[in-house]
C-alpha cells in the first residue's frame, strides 16, 4: 500500500496541519509506505484549459513547474489523501490548483462514472484501478453544514477521476482544539479517531463510519456560547497583534479570560447538587472592571453581566487569581490567607461551589 500525502495549508502552525499530523502518526504503524507532499512549497501554475495535453504533447502540461514529478507521484500511490483547511466554503487555492493540473492524467473519450454521470477516461487505466481519495478539512466555523460544499467538491472530484472515496473527515470548530478544559474527553476522542483515520488509511485504504463521526464531534455547548467565545478569541488576539498570528499564544490568554471561565462554571451546574439550593452569587474582578450576578435557583441557574449590591456571597479578586484558581494553579487557602481572594457573605456556598459547578469530564 502506497499512500500519498497531499498537504495543501500555508500555515504551518494552523489545526489543518496538527490533524494532518495525528493522521500521520497513525499511518505510521501500518506497513503503507508513505509519501508526504507539502503542496505550499512546490511550484503549481495554473492550468490554462489550452489542451496542450491533450493534442500537441499527450499526457505532457506545457508548464514546466514542480507538477510533473506530483503526477508521477499520484500515479505510483494507491491512496491519495488531501488535507486542507476550508477557505471560503471550499479547499485552498493551492489544492484547486493541484486537480486542475491534473487534466494530463485524463485522456479523450467518456466512460460512465460511480454517479450515473460521464467521466474522461484515464490514460493510464493499468496504473489507475483501485485508486482511492480520502480527505481533511479543517474550518473554525462550528455548522457542520458550512463544510459541505468543499466535501461535494471532492465527491464529485473523486467521481471524476475514477477514484473511490475512501472517506472524509471533517473538524468543525478547530479553534477549540486548543482548549481542553471544556470538553476533555471529545477532544481525546476527537484526537484518537484522526490516528486511527490513519491506521485505517495504511490497512485498507477506507475509513470507517464511526472514525469519520469522531473527527467531527462537537466542542461547544451551543450556538451562543460558540458565537461568545469566538468574539473574546478575536478581541484577545486583536490585542496581541502580530503575536495573535499564533494560535497558541492566543490560547494562554483566552484560557485565562473571566468572561469565559464564569461562563463554563455555570454551564457545568449540576441540577441535582443544586436541586435545594436559592442563592445569589457576585463575582467582582476590579483590576477589569468586570462583575458577574450568578443565580441559583433550585436546580436552574443564571449569569447576568452585572453587579448586585446584597448577594448571598460576594467573590472578590484579580482576574489573574480566579484563572488561576479555577484551573487548580493556585492553593485556594493560601490565595484566601493572603488577601488575594476575598469572600463576603455565606462562606459555604464557597466551599460547596465544586458540588454545584462540577468541572467538565465530556
Amino acid at each position: 500500500m502506497k499512500v500519498l500525502l497531499l498537504r495543501a495549508n500555508p500555515r504551518k502552525i494552523g489545526y489543518t496541519q496538527r490533524l494532518a499530523d495525528l493522521f500521520l502518526h497513525g499511518l505510521r504503524e501500518t506497513p503503507a509506505e508513505i509519501t508526504d507532499a507539502d503542496l505550499t512549497e512546490r511550484r503549481i501554475l495554473p492550468c490554462l484549459g489550452c489542451y496542450h495535453c491533450r493534442l500537441v504533447t499527450p499526457g505532457r502540461c506545457v508548464h514546466e513547474d514542480d507538477m510533473s514529478a506530483l503526477l508521477e507521484l499520484v500515479l505510483e500511490a494507491d491512496v491519495l489523501v488531501c488535507a486542507t483547511p476550508l477557505y471560503y466554503f471550499s479547499m485552498s487555492s493551492t489544492l484547486k490548483a493541484f486537480f486542475e493540473r491534473t487534466f494530463p492524467l485524463t485522456n479523450e473519450g467518456l466512460s460512465p462514472s460511480a454517479r450515473g454521470g460521464l467521466r474522461h477516461n484515464m490514460r493510464h487505466p493499468d496504473r489507475w484501478k483501485g485508486k482511492r481519495l480520502i480527505t481533511i478539512i479543517a474550518g473554525a466555523l462550528n455548522d457542520i453544514n458550512v463544510f459541505r460544499p468543499a466535501n461535494e467538491t471532492f465527491q464529485w472530484i473523486a467521481d471524476g477521476l475514477g477514484l473511490e472515496l475512501g472517506g472524509q473527515l471533517t473538524r468543525p470548530e478547530s479553534y477549540l482544539l486548543d482548549y481542553p478544559l471544556s470538553k476533555p474527553m471529545a477532544l481525546k476522542r476527537i484526537e484518537s479517531a484522526f490516528i486511527q483515520a490513519g491506521r485505517e488509511a495504511g490497512a485498507t485504504g477506507r475509513l470507517s463510519p464511526e472514525t469519520q463521526s469522531a473527527a467531527s464531534l462537537p466542542l461547544s455547548a451551543d450556538l451562543e456560547h460558540f458565537r461568545a467565545y469566538s468574539n473574546i478569541y478575536w478581541a484577545q488576539a486583536i490585542q496581541m497583534g502580530a503575536q495573535g498570528m499564533a494560535p497558541q499564544n492566543v490560547q494562554a490568554r483566552v484560557s485565562e479570560d473571566v468572561r469565559i471561565l464564569i461562563r463554563e462554571m455555570v454551564r457545568c451546574l449540576d441540577p441535582g447538587a443544586a436541586a435545594r439550593t436559592r442563592a445569589v452569587l457576585q463575582f467582582d474582578f476590579p483590576d477589569e472592571q468586570r462583575h458577574f450576578r450568578v443565580t441559583v435557583d433550585r436546580g436552574q441557574v443564571r449569569l447576568d453581566e452585572t453587579t448586585t449590591a446584597r448577594p448571598d456571597l460576594r467573590v472578590r479578586c484579580d482576574a489573574g487569581v480566579w484563572a488561576r484558581v479555577f484551573t487548580r494553579q493556585m492553593d485556594v487557602r493560601r490565595a484566601l490567607l493572603d488577601r488575594q481572594l476575598v469572600l463576603e457573605g455565606d462562606k459555604s456556598l464557597f466551599a460547596r461551589l465544586d458540588r454545584l459547578f462540577p468541572p467538565p469530564s465530556a
